[in-house]
């Protein structure tokens, strides 16, 4: 991976999660780091349910050079969206493939 074409910044954020004292749970974004990458988006996807609610499905990649504060369940925002963490695998070069995933009623 050259770093010339990684040309998309990315802003990271943790996600935190607090219990309260009667057993809920909280959970709220830290924000990380930018870094950036390759963003590489797929067609997004209608989906609907029983009840005929209709959202929007949306996957995509983004290819990095480190996955350094990033697990699965964080967010990313870039191009305008929010993004979940689903996965993430490291090549043998270093390189990290990050699978996102965003959903919008």
């Amino acid at each position: 991976m050259r770093v010339m074409s990684l040309q998309t910044p990315a802003r990271l954020y943790a996600v935190t999660e607090t219990e309260s004292a009667y057993g809920g749970r909280s959970f709220s974004l830290v924000p990380d780091a930018t870094i950036w990458g390759d963003f590489r988006p797929d067609t997004p996807a209608l989906e609907s349910t029983a009840e005929g609610d209709a959202s929007v499905v949306q996957g995509a990649d983004f290819l990095c050079r480190s996955a350094v504060g990033m697990a699965r369940g964080g967010r990313l925002s870039l191009k305008g969206f929010d993004w979940r963490i689903v996965s993430l695998d490291e090549g043998a070069d270093g390189s990290v493939r990050v699978r996102l995933e965003r959903v919008h009623a």
